[in-house]
């Protein structure tokens, strides 16, 4: 598949389809504590996975706005943040919303809460934080696009983000196209099952739904 291709069916499958693909297909890596700024919002895209840490060297500081500016539209920010302090506010969300990218996601806290749930950029955190870190908690360029933690799973490059309200699940760039063609199929057996519950099915009925689930062939 393009990405092009993945991207679009993404944006037309739910997040249990593709953990459960993940399931069946016994890959994938789910994140803990990790949720979106607004309920509504979906996140999906190749991750950007970046290290932030105390820089002692002023010289080799890169900062938010930079690391902004090395990534591709449709990219998904994944940021380490060591810090109980917020590392991102109102400005950064709207310096990725301009650049195109589908969000970010971040092992830390945000600041302008409510402001950010207001600007269509799906925003993933730990949660938030008032107190600003510290002005070298940032990162170098040897720590963008390298892998990094983030809820309690490793991100590397390469890999692909999807979620939403429930939490964030991660998978890599060798088992993507499986992935989602399980979703897909899934997907479809979901809807079955859907339709059947609507209709009132009785139990038969509902079994024979669930004897219709397929898996993809390697």
């Amino acid at each position: 598949m393009t990405n092009e291709e993945r991207l679009q069916i993404f944006s037309e499958i739910e997040t249990g389809c593709v953990t459960d693909a993940m399931v069946q297909l016994g890959v994938g890596r789910w994140m803990n504590g990790i949720y979106p700024n607004r309920p509504d919002q979906v996140v999906f895209g190749p991750a950007v996975p970046v290290q932030f840490d105390i820089i002692t060297d002023p010289g080799k500081i890169v900062d938010q706005f930079q690391v902004v500016d090395t990534c591709n539209k449709h990219d998904v920010l994944v940021w380490n943040v060591p810090s109980a302090a917020n590392i991102i506010g109102e400005n950064i969300v709207h310096f990725i919303r301009n650049h195109e990218l589908n969000g970010i996601v971040i092992d830390g806290y945000v600041r302008d809460f409510n402001t950010i749930g207001t600007m269509n950029l799906p925003t993933f955190a730990k949660g938030r934080a008032i107190a600003p870190a510290p002005r070298n908690m940032r990162t170098t360029r040897e720590l963008i696009n390298v892998p990094v933690s983030c809820g309690g799973v490793v991100v590397e490059p390469g890999d692909w983000i999807f979620g939403d309200n429930d939490g964030v699940l991660v998978v890599s760039g060798r088992d993507i196209d499986r992935v989602l063609r399980q979703a897909q199929l899934n997907m479809a057996y979901e809807k079955r099952m859907e339709n059947a519950l609507n209709n009132n099915c009785s139990l038969e009925e509902l079994a024979a739904v669930q004897r219709s689930k397929q898996l993809i062939e390697d």
